[in-house]
């Protein structure tokens, strides 16, 4: 069996929408956002741009990197900037992906081909371009018949040819951690907590540890549900593990932007010895998953 699953964010979208559709205790307001945030040590009032008012035990500020509930709740972030862009986009090739995800590791970052579901006819995969933030801005500017060919050259023709399948984004790579992890009466998840660069798919890994922990927690005491020892209980849950992650793939990055030949050599060395040291490339998996240690 493979030690995890790649899912189209259609899917995940499709699946979510229809498992909130069918919960009788959920208020689904989409394109509806927060305009303010009042909180006391017993409950939590926030605005929405409707105008209408929830009052809640518990906020989980979801928001987004930019998010204005951890903004309101007055929680700081450092933000680190490495000065790269990533492209992303979807094409299609010759030789089936066999469901396995690909990080080919260059100077400027990696280059990651994730599988998706067959586009007319021909394997297809999804692609997130690592690089220096003006040649990122450059490639965007190419016409598709000279991305094309660039693109498959990055790839080292790992899969044939590449046929741009979609249009293609751009974003700024950044690594970004919250201060805390909560405030009074809100707790952060997900981007509003913490922001990586897309290395080894860790994001949305990160962001559903979260959840679990902030469920388990709030089973476990259904009357203590926001306050301050539940919100204490979720920091100390999650923090050393955001921090060890964030820092990990930040190391991770700046290994690939090496330039000279000495950290490339040093690079291509250490990426080779995790490839043939099966027991710590299965180690790592299974970090990356949440699941080391958990083995029964």
């Amino acid at each position: 069996l493979p030690f995890g699953w790649n899912f189209p964010n259609y899917v995940l979208r499709r699946e979510m929408l229809a498992r909130l559709d069918a919960l009788p205790n959920v208020d689904f307001r989409p394109g509806t956002g927060t305009t303010s945030l009042f909180t006391r040590s017993q409950m939590a009032k926030v605005t929405l741009s409707d105008g209408t008012k929830v009052q809640t035990k518990l906020v989980i500020a979801a928001d987004g990197r930019n998010s204005p509930m951890r903004q309101a709740a007055g929680i700081d972030v450092t933000t680190k900037r490495y000065g790269q862009k990533a492209l992303a986009f979807a094409v299609t090739h010759p030789i089936p992906h066999e469901n396995v995800s690909t990080e080919i590791h260059r100077t400027g970052g990696p280059f990651t081909l994730v599988p998706l579901p067959d586009f007319n006819g021909l394997p297809c995969s999804a692609v997130v371009w690592m690089d220096d933030g003006a040649k990122s801005k450059a490639r965007m500017d190419l016409d598709t018949a000279a991305f094309e060919e660039e693109m498959s050259v990055r790839s080292c023709h790992h899969f044939g040819p590449l046929t741009l399948a979609s249009k293609r984004s751009i974003w700024p790579i950044i690594s970004q951690t919250a201060s805390a992890l909560s405030g009074q009466r809100i707790a952060l998840i997900a981007e509003a907590a913490h922001v990586v660069p897309p290395i080894g798919a860790q994001g949305l890994n990160m962001s559903l540890r979260d959840m679990g922990a902030l469920l388990e927690l709030a089973t476990a005491r259904p009357d203590g549900l926001g306050d301050a020892e539940m919100l204490m209980a979720y920091e100390k849950a999650r923090m050393g593990d955001i921090k060890l992650r964030v820092r990990g793939i930040d190391l991770l990055n700046r290994a690939s932007q090496a330039s000279s030949p000495a950290l490339r050599d040093a690079r291509a060395m250490g990426l080779n010895a995790l490839y043939n040291l099966g027991p710590v490339r299965k180690t790592l998996m299974q970090m990356g998953l949440g699941v080391a240690g958990k083995q029964g």
